[in-house]
């Protein structure tokens, strides 16, 4: 059992690092920095826990609600012209879904994908 939670607890600290590079590339500054410094957090070594868990957990909770706020005031493009922008690298990779969280976290997941992408 203590190797599953190991397992979980690494698993978890790499996909919020990972998720904060790409909301890094995708031009999210604030939530992406906020990810990867929580993901190095919850790295370091602190030896005898100073602070209960479930205030922990709630500090957690709460940097997600803060993420997902700022990933929800993403200004989506406008496509009610069939033409997303003129020499967008974006739109060629994004194309909405009608659901408008979706749409934003695939519209920067998108900007980092054009960010990555060999030039």
């Amino acid at each position: 059992m203590d190797k599953l939670k190991k397992t979980a607890m690494w698993t978890g600290i790499v996909l919020i690092g990972l998720c904060g590079v790409v909301l890094l590339g995708g031009g999210k500054i604030m939530s992406g920095t906020l990810m990867v410094t929580t993901a190095f957090l919850m790295v370091l070594p602190f030896g005898p826990r100073r602070l209960p868990r479930w205030l922990g957990v709630a500090l957690l909770c709460a940097l997600f609600v803060l993420v997902i706020w700022n990933i929800s005031t993403t200004d989506l493009p406008d496509s009610s012209h069939g033409v997303v922008a003129c020499g967008d690298e974006i739109s060629d990779l994004y194309s909405p879904t009608g659901i408008q969280f979706l749409d934003q976290v695939m519209y920067i997941f998108s900007g980092f994908l054009a960010q990555a992408a060999p030039s």
